[in-house]
């Protein structure tokens, strides 16, 4: 089997709101080996016009994903699975059953999507244990932000990536080991030590869930492109948008 190369549709972006919510800006990677075509999540709805554009431009269309693996259920990373009819969709068997047993209303759970993968029942790939999903791509338990969480471990043409998921967001988490939100502080503590591990042992690059990716740089942990994005609104008493760049 051939390694898959790898790259971001969209970089995800540490960004967090006290006045509006969370942002949900959140990584969206896909994988191509010479008969799959494999997203990592799926992005918040707000995504779709830019998942069009940038399969577009890789001569690629929705129907061209063959898989979609979650890491888990919440809305910023499964709400746009529907968009790949063609595709099988893979969550975790934990994550799952957790999900379905979560009320309408809860935070960050989008209960009607989740009604929907249960009702598809064995069409949905059901993740259990550490198995290899698919070749190439191992599913690594990791707890903490959601009881059921997955990372992916993946062999590529440009080494090891390892995606994380909101098991690490972003650079502050997996070099402080402290997550910012979570539903379990020590879990997500345990699980950021040992994917910390499995970045040194592999000597690959970690994709957070809301970051670009992470290596080690000796003892440091270094993002391995400059972070950024770009804001447009509208000021008072202007008739155009005003276009920011943050990082």
């Amino acid at each position: 089997m051939s390694a898959y190369t790898a790259q971001p549709l969209i970089d995800g972006f540490p960004g967090k709101s006290s006045s509006h919510g969370g942002f949900g800006w959140s990584s969206l990677w896909l994988l191509m080996s010479a008969s799959r075509r494999v997203l990592i999540d799926t992005g918040p709805p707000q995504y779709i016009p830019l998942i069009h554009d940038r399969l577009q431009q890789l001569g690629l269309t929705t129907s061209s994903i063959t898989d979609v693996l979650v890491t888990h259920l919440h809305w910023d990373h499964v709400q746009n699975f529907t968009m790949y009819a063609g595709a099988r969709v893979w969550v975790g068997d934990r994550e799952l059953e957790w999900g379905r047993r979560q009320p309408a209303g809860t935070a960050f759970v989008p209960d009607l999507h989740i009604q929907d993968l249960v009702r598809r029942g064995d069409a949905v790939g059901r993740i259990r244990g550490e198995d290899e999903v698919l070749p190439g791509i191992g599913a690594i338990h990791s707890p903490g932000h959601t009881p059921g969480h997955l990372a992916f471990q993946v062999a590529t043409s440009a080494g090891v990536l390892i995606f994380a998921g909101d098991a690490v967001k972003n650079i502050h988490e997996l070099t402080k080991g402290a997550a910012d939100s979570t539903m379990d502080q020590d879990l997500s503590h345990r699980t950021i030590v040992r994917l910390r591990g499995i970045l040194r042992e592999t000597d690959g690059i970690l994709v957070p869930g809301h970051d670009v990716g992470l290596r080690f740089d000796g003892p440091r942990i270094e993002r391995v492109k400059p972070q950024t994005a770009h804001i447009g609104y509208f000021a008072d008493g202007e008739c155009g948008a005003r276009d920011r760049s943050i990082a």
